[in-house]
C-alpha cells in the first residue's frame, strides 16, 4: 500500500476531433484505449484498495465526483480517473433495428 497516504491519477487521452491530430508525429501509436488503468491495478493489494472510474463527461460529472469524494473520504489509497478523449464523451450508443420495405 501507501502507508497512510491517498493517491489521486487521472489518465488524460489526446482527442482526436481534429483531422490534424491523427498526424502529430509525437503522439504514440495506439494511445486509445489507454493501458493505464489496467497497469495501475498492481499497485494495490485489494479492490478496496482502489477506486477506478471514468469520466465520460457532463452527464456523470455529478456522479464521478461523488465517487471520488466517498473514496476519498473513506481512506481509499488510490483513486484513478479515466479522463475519456472527447470523441468519447456524452454520447447516446443506440441499438437500433429497422426494416426497409
Amino acid at each position: 500500500g501507501f502507508g497512510t497516504k491517498q493517491l489521486l491519477v487521472m489518465i488524460w487521452h489526446p482527442s482526436v476531433t481534429q483531422l490534424m491530430d491523427q498526424f502529430h508525429l509525437h503522439r504514440q501509436p495506439l494511445v486509445w484505449p489507454s493501458v493505464g488503468a489496467s497497469l495501475a491495478k498492481y499497485y494495490v493489494r485489494t479492490e478496496a484498495d482502489a477506486l477506478f472510474v471514468d469520466f465520460e463527461g457532463t452527464s456523470t460529472a455529478d456522479l464521478v465526483t461523488k465517487r471520488i469524494t466517498s473514496a476519498f473520504s473513506a481512506g481509499t489509497p488510490l483513486v484513478c480517473v479515466n479522463m475519456l478523449p472527447e470523441q468519447e464523451r456524452d454520447y447516446a450508443s443506440l441499438d437500433l433495428r429497422a426494416k426497409a420495405d
